[in-house]
């Protein structure tokens, strides 16, 4: 049969050679399953005398080998038995064949493998005169000698890997260019050329590096191929046939020389070529003319574009502009001889397309647009799920949307192991696949899965872990980081840590009050003050200290004066329990210390594989009885060990930077694992890898974006090849366009594919990749030549909305747009209208109650009810859990009880106090800012106090004895016949002047930032309602005959301490009866039992803000709405309460902002009147303001 012969109409002649006799024999299809039946008959037509010799089959890739053998096995059926098959891929075949023939180890030589010749590459690029030749000037600039060593060494690594990316392409695709390199002849391939920079990478850099490689390491791969193919020839002309029957499937590409071997080897034997080829045609190359004037054309355009993209209009707009790659492989294969080319009866005889995915397929396998006119109507199309595009605002919505059409597909019958999910970046999806799809590999998931192609560093936290040990050297040691670091479960099992000794940790961290830096040293390196305060090692020396002269006292030590000069502040309160912790700490950071010197280090290659090593073995710890762990320390170990392998392959130790090692070691971790399964069962999720595209019932590409698809290699203008093209060129937009090809025509039944086509923020549009924006061009023409409906409504493109429990995917109005989470399909179901008020059930009264309990949700309510009742914790997002910087401010926190020591220590006592310098316990504990600043800041502290102790002098309440005092509660209680026992204890009591006992309350004043004037604190609902328990628990426990006096440290008298004075009296005096002091107390009780059931009706600060508003004359609802808004909401310079860390009240709140006439405020102001009357501490009732402001 002729090349160009028709193709038949019924299964395909089998061709069977006589023994000897060779010859090319192409089977094609453009369905990749249709090939299996010719392969399988030629099988056992060519089966070798010899019964335990194997057949050769050849394929295209892993995954192909994968389906090919799997595939087979299903066409022989229960009874059949597919065995004796060595299947094997193009370069492993090639390798064998070179060393048979030729007696050479193998083709891929291993000094000329990439990763082996990079290293003398980088050998060389460190002393460029003792290469002949090879002086480009941006070498030297881009190797700048200013520059420091650890950037220096990275980018001689960066660019001697480079070279050896182009020295293995050129390996391929360009053997002419390296022959005559090495011969000396520095401008052959650019001789034609008029680019003056082309000339200089070719003959000043890129050939006189060659010629010193080929000099220094000997004969490689092109050599070695030219040799075989030679052999092969002079073999068959000679008559000394020694090879048998060569089957290769699934190809689309091969490299020139590689296609030259196999036609060298088909002179002596049959090589049965099985090749998927979208289109039935042969691309307009029609005629043995025909076909040459193709190609010179093609290599016309080629010369013309200078590097860039050329276009030529072909009888398919689809296939011209995504098939180049193919349709130069198809063009190659008929430059020589072919015996046979024979097509699949089933591209003539296809049955009529039922949908739009096979519309599109059949008009590209018949080379006739017109097919993909939709015939039905628009409410079929828009039901049609065989082919859409999807867009989206975000990758999470997109794997939401795909999980969705899933699930869909699979109640129509396809099953999980029939899916593919393809992306060009498929690490851009991998951390958020699990959060949707469960856990890789498990059968009780829905929609079980894998993943191929994922990083190694994803394979297993122990990856993750010794990459944030690489990172050490350049971070800045920050609290949180060395914590979360120690928190990792290889770590801490090394150190020995369980969760309370984590705990104990982090407490000890927030202690010492460390914020970032190892030492002064490494806190200089930052271009910050060399200070030694604030780093690890300063906290560390705090802690032991504190360890060995630990007391029960709780308070800090005296300072220690060491030998050189020193102070230091024992931190206080260290015990035994602590012991783990500290030595954790104290062993991880040796091994810190030791990893920061080595990072300004330049070693040999084989001793920097010697010190990872070591510091792995050192930091790291795996559970041994989990296979996946032993799996992932032994890829660690191999990576680590790469280093010096990969050096000693290539004949050479060279000095490293540490920065060049650790980029090699995060290179390796960073890449896809050189072998790795495909087909495992389940859904594959995957990237877009050439070749790889073998039939699913269900295919879905993800990520199609503009700019992210074709992918681009940059290669920094040193690839002479993207530049100087040829037929036949490997490119990686030209092999991304015909991935795109053989994935569409893979797809069997649906075609899933998505882009963010709309911005998260702006809702703006977004540009799809080019091959989607060129398809979504061809169904649109389509669209409009079927009718204006259809070209308006544009069925195959699908707008989702932002939110996956959006009413539009439970409406039923679009059938493209759905959902199987039973959450959002349980909207479906009508609602019952609410009623305006639905009262939540509140919380059983309990038996017992802890005073704190019940203050901490006066004083943050949210805080209680998210933490305490519903175990909700914020806490790891804190910013004041552990600082991430030294204290800077001229002042100290308002919070902090500073104030409140310095007055028991001495203020209060002498009138006089006013000393110069900070106390030891305040001034090396960490909490004071460096130099001037800290000075500052004392004499804030210091004014602060003295304010406070003049305004408690001021009102009598300083006496001879200031022994603070506290006092257990333990009051039994009936609230309204429900018995409650309430427990706890009062601090803060001191004898008063006047006899009896007062409660202390120390208000801090504020200094106003413009006039520097101190104005006394405003109490507003939690501070008042935390004081009014403790008032009310200590009056009810003390002696009724024994005076309780509340104090508030302001410098006028307060008219509501007056009042819990006055009530004091009347309590005293019998006036005021014990079960109204028990009623207060229950109310406010009963309060928090039910706050569950009213969880938005009091926020302290912006309660307050409220109820004062309320209490103007002018108040109306709309005035009080923005008081609240005011306090809630944060402003300049000012935050609001919504937005106090760690956010416990922003999530409680959700977006509520208490705008006028919503219920939300008329909540608030109901209870902000109630409980203004409860903390009344006249006890008297309540008189609503005038006119009942906001009513």
């Amino acid at each position: 049969m002729s090349p160009h012969a028709a193709a038949p109409s019924s299964p395909p002649p089998i061709v069977e050679p006589a023994p000897g006799e060779g010859g090319l024999v192409i089977y094609r299809a453009s369905r990749l399953e249709a090939l299996l039946d010719p392969f399988r008959r030629l099988l056992d037509a060519t089966w070798p005398d010899d019964p335990l010799q194997a057949q050769t089959v050849i394929a295209a890739h892993p995954g192909m080998k994968q389906w090919l053998t799997g595939a087979l096995a299903k066409r022989m059926g229960r009874q059949g038995v597919i065995a004796n098959l060595e299947v094997m891929l193009p370069s492993a075949w090639i390798d064998r064949l070179a060393q048979s023939r030729l007696g050479a180890h193998a083709v891929a030589l291993p000094r000329w493998q990439r990763q082996h010749l990079r290293w003398n590459l980088y050998q060389w690029l460190g002393d460029t005169a003792a290469v002949p030749g090879l002086d480009d000037p941006r070498i030297a600039r881009f190797l700048d000698a200013g520059l420091d060593d650890a950037e220096r060494s990275r980018r001689r690594y960066q660019l001697a890997d480079r070279l050896a990316r182009l020295y293995s392409q050129y390996l391929v695709y360009r053997p002419d260019w390296l022959d005559a390199w090495a011969r000396g002849q520095h401008r052959y391939a650019t001789a034609a050329s008029a680019d003056a920079q082309l000339a200089v990478t070719e003959s000043r850099l890129l050939a006189p590096l060659w010629r010193r490689a080929v000099r220094e390491i000997g004969s490689h791969r092109a050599e070695v191929v030219a040799e075989l193919i030679a052999r092969l020839q002079r073999e068959a002309g000679q008559g000394e046939a020694r090879v048998s029957v060569l089957h290769v499937f699934g190809l689309s590409h091969l490299a020139p020389a590689e296609l030259a071997v196999l036609r060298a080897y088909a002179e002596q034997a049959l090589v049965a070529l099985y090749l998927p080829d979208p289109c039935r045609d042969y691309w307009g190359v029609l005629g043995e003319g025909a076909a040459a004037d193709w190609r010179r054309t093609e290599d016309s355009l080629i010369a013309a574009a200078e590097g860039g993209d050329w276009w030529r209009p072909a009888r398919h707009e689809l296939l011209a502009r995504w098939g180049r790659l193919g349709q130069h492989f198809f063009a190659a294969l008929l430059d020589g001889d072919v015996r046979e080319d024979i097509r699949h009866w089933r591209d003539d005889a296809s049955p009529a397309p039922a949908n739009r995915l096979e519309r599109v397929q059949e008009s590209i396998r018949q080379l006739d647009e017109s097919l993909i006119v939709p015939c039905a109507g628009l409410d079929e199309e828009m039901a049609d799920p065989s082919l859409r595009i999807h867009l989206a605002h975000t990758p999470q919505r997109e794997l939401e949307i795909l999980r969705d059409a899933m699930l869909d597909a699979r109640a129509s019958g396809i099953e999980p192991g029939e899916m593919l999910v393809m992306a060009p970046d498929i690490r851009r999806y991998l951390p958020l696949i699990p959060a949707l799809f469960g856990h890789p590999g498990d059968p009780r998931e829905p929609l079980p899965y894998h993943t191929a192609d994922a990083p190694v560093a994803q394979a297993h936290p122990l990856f993750a872990a010794f990459l944030r040990l690489l990172a050490l050297p350049a971070s800045r040691l920050g609290a949180a980081e060395v914590l979360d670091l120690l928190s990792m479960p290889e770590l801490a099992r090394r150190f020995g840590l369980d969760a309370g000794a984590l705990d104990a940790l982090a407490e000890l961290l927030a202690e010492s009050r460390v914020a970032w830096s190892l030492d002064a040293a490494h806190r200089g390196g930052f271009g910050v003050p060399a200070l030694a305060e604030h780093g690890f090692a300063w906290a560390l020396d705090r802690m032991i200290a504190g360890y060995l002269a630990s007391d029960e006292s709780g308070e800090a030590a005296q300072a220690m004066h060491l030998p050189d000069g020193t102070e230091l502040l024992p931190l206080p309160g260290l015990h035994g329990e602590h012991a783990a912790a500290l030595g954790a700490l104290d062993a991880l950071l040796r091994q810190v210390r030791r990893l920061l010197t080595r990072s300004t280090q330049t070693l040999p290659a084989s001793e920097w594989a010697g010190y990872f090593e070591e510091l792995a073995e050192a930091v790291l710890r795996i559970d041994r009885e989990a296979r996946p762990a032993r799996d992932a320390w032994d890829a660690l170990k191999r990576i680590i060990a790469s280093l010096r392998t990969e050096t000693a392959a290539a004949g050479v130790d060279p000095d490293l930077h540490f920065a060049v090692a650790a980029e090699r070691l995060r290179s390796a971790l960073a890449s896809a694992p050189a072998r790795q399964p495909f087909l495992l069962g389940g859904a594959t999720f995957s990237g877009m890898v050439p070749q790889r595209a073998i039939p699913f019932r269900f295919i879905a590409v993800l990520g199609l974006d503009d700019g992210e698809f074709p992918r681009h290699v940059d290669d920094g203008g040193l690839d002479l090849m993207a530049r100087l093209r040829r037929q036949g060129d490997r490119d990686q937009r030209f092999d991304d366009r015909y991935l795109f090809l053989e994935t569409l025509m893979s797809a069997r039944q649906r075609l899933h594919l998505s882009y963010v086509g709309e911005g998260v923020r702006d809702g703006q549009p977004r540009n799809p990749a080019a091959p989607l924006a060129e398809l979504a061009a061809v169904l649109a023409r389509a669209d409009a030549a079927a009718g204006e409906a259809l070209a308006t409504a544009a069925p195959w493109r699908v707008r989702h909305p932002l939110q996956p429990f959006d009413a539009r995917y439970v409406d039923g109005r679009d059938p493209r747009l759905y959902t199987y989470h039973a959450g959002h399909a349980a909207l479906r179901a009508a609602t019952p209208a609410m009623p305006a008020a639905v009262p939540a059930p509140e919380a059983p009264m309990p038996d017992s109650l802890a005073l704190s309990a019940l203050k901490d949700y006066w004083r943050d309510p949210a805080r209680h009810l998210l933490q305490r009742r519903l175990r909700l914790s914020l806490e790891a997002l804190d910013d004041e859990r552990l600082p991430m910087n030294e204290p800077i401010e001229p002042h100290l926190p308002r919070f902090d009880s500073v104030a409140r020591r310095l007055l028991f220590e001495g203020a209060l006592a002498d009138p006089a106090w006013h000393p110069e310098h900070a106390p030891d316990w305040l001034r090396l504990d960490g909490r004071m800012p460096a130099a001037g600043a800290g000075e500052e800041a004392w004499r804030h502290e210091r004014e602060l106090t003295r304010l406070l102790a003049d305004a408690l002098r001021a009102q009598g309440a300083v006496g001879e004895s200031l022994e603070r005092q506290r006092l257990p509660i333990d009051l039994s209680l009936d609230l309204d016949g429900r018995p409650l026992r309430l427990h706890g204890q009062v601090d803060g009591l001191l004898a008063h002047p006047r006899g009896g006992l007062q409660l202390l309350h120390l208000a801090l004043p504020r200094q106003d930032a413009n006039t520097g004037r101190w104005q006394d604190a405003a109490l507003d609902f939690g501070k008042r309602a935390a004081a009014f328990l403790d008032w009310l628990a200590a009056r009810l426990t003390l002696p009724a005959d024994l005076p309780l006096r509340y104090t508030l440290s302001t410098r006028k008298r307060d008219a509501w301490a007056d009042a819990l004075d006055t009530a004091d009296e009347r309590y005293r005096t019998g006036d005021l009866p014990r079960a109204a002091l028990e009623a207060r107390l229950g109310r406010l009780i009963g309060w928090w039992c039910a706050a569950e059931a009213h969880p938005l009706r009091y926020f302290p600060r912006t309660s307050w803000a409220a109820w004062r508003a309320m209490q103007a004359e002018d108040a109306t609802e709309a005035s009080i709405a923005r008081a609240a808004r005011a306090a809630w909401l944060s402003g300049w310079q000012r935050t609001g309460e919504r937005d106090y860390a760690p956010g416990y009240a922003a999530l409680l709140a959700g977006d509520e902002t208490w705008a006028a006439g919503s219920p939300a405020l008329r909540e608030l102001m109901d209870f902000a009147r109630e409980l203004a009357a409860a903390l009344e501490p006249g006890l008297e009732p309540h008189r609503p303001p005038a006119g009942e402001a906001g009513r």
